[in-house]
């Protein structure tokens, strides 16, 4: 299950995804459109929450502006979990690739996610993918708010979840690696930052995502553009599931 802020490369990575697996190990997969208010998907779902109800069509029916239309969707997908469960039930294949909406704060941050996450665990296992953009993590400090998102993602869905940097071929990301790489150089960027009490706060953030970055996994560089890093993430899936210690 794909997780990202607006932006991140949600569906893009879905669809880039779920080609490597169907090409490199010629695994059958099964797409999942759980956006929406989205008025096109690079895959064809095998099921498509629209099928249900839009975004536009609340904000005709209910007399919505956008925000509201967005929250009224996440509730019904809360009352559907049921039915959305059942359908993805019926997908049969190796792997299934849900696309998320794409305002992560309403499906993680609400019940919505929670509730989907907990159904689905139902009827197999389940990972979330919590993508984050190098664009939105120029400074020291923003990317230790990004990485903090990965460990709350996980406390709120209840279900393992690992770390992606998507567009890693972006001259932006290679800052952000950097830092990644070297946590010291980390620490050391956002006190040089200066921002007070905030950087206190940054910190903390950091010292966090560091700490559970073990339990969460490290942050996997990919590109849904290049393809680059998909085996990695195809391999982090299977150290997640895998119980028989061989990996």
């Amino acid at each position: 299950m794909f997780i990202g802020t607006a932006g991140s490369g949600k569906s893009s990575l879905t669809y880039s995804f779920g080609s490597w697996l169907e090409k490199e190990i010629e695994a059958s997969v099964g797409y999942v459109n759980l956006d929406p208010g989205c008025m096109h998907t690079p895959f064809k779902p095998d099921f498509d929450i629209r099928s249900l109800f839009t975004v536009d069509d609340l904000m005709r029916k209910e007399r919505l502006g956008p925000n509201g239309a967005i929250i009224k969707a996440a509730e019904l997908m809360k009352e559907y979990s049921g039915i959305i469960a059942l359908e993805i039930s019926k997908i049969k294949s190796e792997f299934t690739l849900i696309d998320t909406p794409g305002q992560m704060e309403i499906f993680v941050f609400r019940d919505t996610g929670p509730v989907i996450a907990e159904t689905l665990r139902r009827i197999g296992r389940i990972l979330a993918a919590y993508i984050f953009d190098p664009i939105l993590a120029k400074t020291a400090s923003d990317l230790s708010v990004a990485l903090s998102l990965a460990v709350a993602t996980q406390i709120r869905l209840g279900i393992p979840c690992v770390s992606i940097l998507n567009k890693s071929d972006l001259p932006e990301a290679e800052a952000v690696l950097t830092l990644l790489n070297y946590p010291e150089k980390f620490i050391d960027r956002i006190t040089k930052e200066r921002l007070g009490v905030s950087t206190d706060i940054a910190l903390a953030l950091a010292n966090l995502a560091q700490r559970y970055s073990k339990h969460i996994g490290n942050v996997i560089p990919v590109s849904a553009k290049t393809g680059i890093g998909l085996d990695r993430l195809y391999d982090i899936c299977r150290e997640v599931f895998c119980v028989c210690g061989e990996l």
